[in-house]
Formats: C-alpha cells, sequence, structure tokens
C-alpha cells in the first residue's frame, strides 16, 4: 500500500477529524446497514478489519451482548487509539483492538463467526489475499459483510468536492478522495467473494443518507482533514483552499438545510457464507 493511501500514516490529526467529522455523518448509518445485513446476534464471535475509531465495532458489540466478543482490527495507531478511548458499555460485549495488516490476520483458523470490512476493501494490496484470510478465520457457517462505496458521480457532495479539489490544490490531492470509490462494480466484488471460495454471495446496495455539518467550508475542511488527504490540503494554502470552497458552495446550495449538508452515498454490501 502507498504511503498516500496507508492509513497508518495519517497526519496526526485526522483520526480525530475523521471520528468527530466522517464518522457521525457517514459511518455510523452504514454500520447499522451492514449489522442488520450480516444479522450480527447474541453471543457472536466477531472480527471487524479496518475498524477504524470503531463504528461498526460498537454496533456489533452492542448486537453481540454479553455473551460475545468483539475484535477491531486496524493498521493505524492513531484510528486504534481513537477507537481504544471509549468507555466500556455496560451490557455490550467486550471489545479488543489490534494492529494489524488485513491480508495476515493474526488469529486462528475458524476464530469467528462474523468478519466485517467497511469501507476497507478497495484500499488493500491484495484484495484475494485479505479475502481469503477472512475466510480462514471464519468458523464453519460463519458470514461475512463487506461494505464499498458504489461510482463517485453517485454521490454527490464528495463528488463536488473532488472535483473542486482537482481543479485548485491538485489531481494528486483529489485521488486521495477518489480512492475510497476503487471498487464499486458488483460484479466484480462478487468475482472477488467467489474466487476466495465464498457460498451464497448476496449484493445489495444501501442509499446511506450521509449528514454533513455546517456549510461548503467545513464541509471541505472536515472531509479532507480527515484522511491522507489531510496534510497536502493544509499546505496548499488559504487562496486555493478558499477556491475550493467558491467552487463547491454553489453546487451544495441545495444539499443544504437544517445547518447540515445532505447526500445520499450509496454503498454496496455483499454478504456471504463459508
Amino acid at each position: 500500500m502507498s504511503s498516500a493511501m496507508d492509513w497508518a500514516a495519517n497526519d496526526p490529526g485526522a483520526p480525530a477529524s475523521y471520528e468527530r467529522y466522517l464518522a457521525p455523518a457517514m459511518f455510523v448509518p452504514l454500520a447499522e446497514a451492514v449489522a442488520d445485513a450480516v444479522e450480527v446476534g447474541p453471543g457472536e464471535r466477531a472480527l471487524d478489519v479496518a475498524c477504524g475509531t470503531g463504528v461498526l465495532t460498537r454496533a456489533i458489540a452492542y448486537r453481540s451482548g454479553t455473551g460475545g466478543h468483539v475484535t477491531g482490527l486496524d493498521l493505524g495507531d492513531g484510528m486504534l487509539a481513537r477507537a481504544r478511548a471509549w468507555p466500556p458499555v455496560e451490557g455490550d460485549a467486550p471489545i479488543d483492538y489490534v494492529q494489524g495488516s488485513a491480508d495476515e490476520l493474526p488469529f486462528d483458523d475458524g476464530a469467528f463467526t462474523v468478519v466485517t470490512c467497511q469501507q476497507g476493501l478497495q484500499f488493500f494490496p491484495d484484495r484475494d489475499a485479505a479475502l481469503r484470510e477472512f475466510r480462514r478465520v471464519l468458523a464453519p457457517g460463519g458470514r461475512l459483510a463487506v461494505a464499498c462505496w458504489t461510482d463517485l458521480p453517485d454521490t454527490a457532495g464528495w463528488y463536488a468536492l473532488t472535483e473542486a479539489i482537482d481543479h485548485h490544490i491538485g489531481r494528486d490531492v483529489a485521488d486521495i478522495l477518489r480512492a475510497p470509490y476503487g471498487l464499486s462494480d458488483p460484479g466484480e466484488l462478487r468475482r472477488l467473494l467467489e474466487e476466495a471460495g465464498y457460498d451464497d454471495v448476496v449484493i445489495e446496495i444501501e442509499r446511506v443518507r450521509a449528514r454533513f455539518a455546517g456549510g461548503p467550508e467545513q464541509f471541505a475542511a472536515g472531509v479532507a482533514g480527515s484522511n491522507p488527504a489531510a496534510g497536502p490540503f493544509a499546505a496548499a494554502g488559504d487562496d486555493r483552499r478558499a477556491a475550493v470552497v467558491t467552487e463547491l458552495a454553489p453546487t451544495l446550495e441545495h444539499l443544504r438545510a437544517d445547518g447540515h449538508i445532505t447526500f445520499d452515498m450509496p454503498s454496496l454490501i455483499a454478504v456471504a457464507r463459508v
């Protein structure tokens, strides 16, 4: 994985911005949909790969209850530090957070009843290896859920910001915002899963309704500041950042209401069994 796409190499402030701005806007509603799709229930032994600050991990822990156990795995120290800072919740499954790579999981064969990966697979340098590892650590009859965004133009606000950054800061920075959309073809996702040996693959589109607090300036700073674009976006200077907001504002105007910018972020959710 290149350093630009390595979330472990984030700007030091990005994990906090991710947790404060992106997580409640887009990842919390998606986490509920993923947990529903994979039918998380009491007593699960679950692994959440590319767990970030633990949004989906905590949703799984809530549904698994005291009889379950949940492990979150991520590459990034900063992300894991934010996840570990959340206090345990009475009645939820205990959570362990582990640093590691998806293509070399530090767990025994058949250790989990559920494995999830929310918006992570598209970033992995070896998707086949990661999916084989997910299968290895699943117990017989275990379930996998993978979520990947659909095409970038389907996501009005994110697409508009990416284009504005491309025009005023540079394609290399805009490509960081394009990277989350690198596995948007359901046919390709199905192929990856079936070739990795999964059965009963079902892929559906969940139309996540994302709500980002604030106006265009906060949206640009919040999104760009929450991922590996944070450093180059900050270094671009006030004038170029202002030009991004000037281009962005009229495009977002019809998406603004009640102090938020709101738009659909459709996601593929694939569920499969071993």
